[in-house]
């Protein structure tokens, strides 16, 4: 037992452990102070993966459909200015470290990124008052229109002639590099919003690569944005599932 709890201490040699916690001792004396007080509580319960299990005993990369991009996302950028904190209790009680200066949002930008040509759209620059607001109604208005888009969920069209010699010469999946069989049989990956082929999948890779089920956004009410801590404690979130 000391051997397999070897890593929680720095200690080069043989340790004592309490098979109640699995708590490493480095000396006798210190294990037995320990055991009065440990006992008073059930044992510790330890749940081994099981070997039989792949999933549970081996370590490896499954999640392949985050080696894709998405096919909407924004990107967002603030400026803010410095202002001098005038909080009057912080500076007359100051210890060695405390707040000088407060960042006020004063502007953002927020832009629409898609390989989609006819749903990109120009950077959104604002400045001014009631920056938040604008920002949290521009994310809104966002989040309505990228789900009506990603709700249309348009079937594949017709393949090319160059996509059907691909797609039946394919024997391992363009995802995980693996090879076809009958249980995990070869599908036709394409994009749900322009309905364009894009690569022989496997089914499990293809169940994966969907889209994610179409959201819709919640109002967030309207707050004082003057006061940036507050004003993030009283958003809410942005999505619910539908």
């Amino acid at each position: 037992m000391s051997r397999l709890v070897a890593g929680r201490t720095k200690r080069n040699g043989a340790t004592h452990i309490c098979n109640s916690c699995l708590h490493p001792f480095t000396s006798e004396e210190h294990y037995q102070n320990h055991l009065e007080y440990c006992l008073k509580h059930q044992i510790q319960v330890g749940n081994y993966p099981d070997p039989e299990d792949e999933k549970e005993c081996v370590m490896k990369f499954r999640a392949f459909n985050k080696q894709f991009r998405l096919p909407f996302y924004l990107v967002c950028d603030f400026e803010a200015f410095l202002a001098p904190n005038t909080d009057s209790d912080e500076v007359e009680y100051a210890r060695p470290m405390h707040t000088v200066d407060e960042h006020n949002v004063c502007g953002f930008s927020c832009y629409r990124v898609t390989d989609i040509d006819q749903y990109r759209t120009d950077p959104v620059v604002f400045s001014g008052e009631g920056v938040m607001d604008k920002f949290y109604d521009h994310l809104m208005s966002e989040c309505k229109e990228i789900g009506k888009i990603l709700g249309v969920d348009a079937h594949i069209n017709p393949l090319t002639l160059e996509q059907q010699a691909e797609y039946n010469a394919a024997v391992v999946c363009d995802a995980c590099k693996k090879t076809f069989t009958d249980e995990n049989h070869e599908t036709r990956h394409h994009c749900h919003v322009t309905g364009n082929y894009l690569f022989p999948a496997c089914n499990n890779c293809n169940l994966q690569l969907k889209t994610t089920p179409k959201r819709r956004c919640i109002s967030i009410p309207k707050f004082d944005t003057k006061d940036e801590e507050k004003a993030h404690k009283k958003a809410e979130e942005y999505y619910v599932n539908e």
